[in-house]
């Protein structure tokens, strides 16, 4: 017993002295020197980080809240995941994790690499992302479906670059059609019923139509699938007037073979 009192006594000193220095420690005694920002980042500055930081936390080394610090930076919209780990002796360490952004969600957010939704205070449409609209609530339906589209159109010379998704439930998107050096958009109207099978008539009848010398592919304005057992196109001609061209999908044979040039 008497061999174990001074290990005894002095975990007890140790203990007391700990209480002791959380109780009388001041930023001026015991402060935080050094703040070290850990992640890659391509959309937020790390000075920005360290002023939202030194603006959340009282204390210094032993009393900083960094609770409190981590809830504050994980409001920033740009931050996925936020950690923070004193090192010894006087520095902060905060691991963040970035958004990855995948497209735009109606005027003014980002749909996330994860699913979610991410608001900030601007959003740069200079990014290569596609656009997404739709209602509140409908932001995974609608990437779901523009994974979709991907997949049906990753082999052709063309790329989805918007997808909308009305109040109605109906299905419209926007094409960027490819043609060497220059390119051309168009609409496609899918609607609200018999979503899977327009597209497919839809992809099966996109190489048709833009068969030829590419003088009617780069007038595409519109293709309306909304029909039964066909489809309709919309024209824009060198004089900036509109023609409609109606077609039953049984007849698609007649229309490859005229390759459209002339219709």
């Amino acid at each position: 017993m008497i061999k174990t009192m001074p290990v005894f006594f002095g975990v007890v000193a140790l203990f007391y002295m700990v209480s002791l220095v959380k109780e009388i420690e001041i930023p001026t005694v015991f402060p935080i020197n050094e703040v070290n920002i850990i992640g890659d980042l391509k959309f937020l500055d790390k000075n920005e980080i360290e002023r939202i930081v030194g603006n959340s936390i009282n204390g210094g080394y032993f009393t900083a809240d960094l609770n409190k610090a981590r809830d504050v930076l994980i409001e920033q919209p740009w931050l996925k995941t936020v950690s923070l780990r004193r090192q010894w002796p006087a520095s902060l360490n905060i691991f963040v994790e970035e958004q990855t952004p995948i497209a735009f969600w109606n005027r003014d957010s980002y749909l996330s690499d994860s699913g979610d939704i991410f608001k900030p205070e601007s959003v740069d449409k200079k990014l290569n992302l596609p656009e997404l609209y739709g209602p509140d609530g409908q932001h995974k339906k609608v990437w779901q479906f523009m994974n979709v589209l991907y997949k049906e159109m990753a082999l052709m010379e063309y790329e989805v670059v918007r997808l909308n998704l009305d109040n109605r439930r109906a299905w419209q998107l926007e094409v960027n059609a490819l043609y060497g050096k220059s390119s051309s958009q168009f609409a496609v109207k899918l609607g609200r019923f018999d979503t899977d099978k327009r597209l497919q008539r839809f992809i099966h009848m996109l190489p048709i139509l833009t068969a030829g010398n590419g003088s009617f592919k780069s007038n595409i304005k519109n293709i309306d699938m909304r029909y039964p057992n066909g489809f309709a196109v919309q024209l824009v001609d060198n004089n900036n007037s509109k023609i409609n061209i109606s077609h039953d999908f049984a007849y698609q044979q007649q229309l490859a073979d005229k390759q459209i040039s002339g219709a």
